[in-house]
């Protein structure tokens, strides 16, 4: 298992790819591929936040069971996600949720952010969900805020932040 959290550092190339890779992505061997990644994790829950140059990201099915839901929140600029035969353009506003058993592929056309949430669920969508929620910026504030200052896992606040994020995403997935 990572660290609980993963400062934010500027990676590129190789590195920008092994630390995707650590946390079931892969991207294109693109030298001038940039990647800063921040990353808390607990139990049942893992949050990132990325920014990245162009290109295209390949998530693969990780440890994961088909219980799990990954949520792609744009912070910044559009990506273009593809799962199996759906293609959808997400922008700020708006989130994609996926089953995290999937594979899926996130194209950029130019420098992106993005917070990515992935949270056990009961029911995780069948293929990809493209849609928007008056809850959405509630879980991105929450989130940004839990990645600016992340407690450590002996924390006695991470059990309810955690059950904070997972609410908040169930709110954003129910609408």
């Amino acid at each position: 298992m990572p660290d609980p959290v993963t400062r934010p550092s500027l990676l590129r190339a190789a590195a920008a790819r092994e630390w995707l890779r650590h946390r079931g992505g892969e991207a294109d061997d693109d030298p001038s591929f940039t990647l800063v990644g921040h990353e808390a994790v607990a139990e049942d829950v893992r949050l990132w936040r990325i920014w990245h140059t162009s290109g295209c990201v390949r998530l693969t099915p990780g440890a994961w069971s088909d219980s799990a839901v990954l949520l792609l929140l744009p912070l910044e600029g559009a990506l273009t996600v593809t799962l199996g035969g759906e293609r959808a353009i997400v922008g700020h506003g708006s989130f994609a949720a996926l089953p995290a058993d999937s594979t899926a592929e996130i194209n950029t056309g130019g420098s992106t952010a993005r917070l990515s949430l992935l949270i056990r669920s009961s029911a995780p969508p069948s293929g990809l969900v493209v849609s928007s929620s008056s809850a959405l910026p509630v879980l991105v504030a929450a989130a940004n805020a839990i990645l600016e200052a992340p407690p450590v896992l002996s924390d006695p606040t991470v059990p309810g932040l955690r059950t904070a994020l997972q609410g908040l995403a169930a709110a954003v997935l129910a609408e």
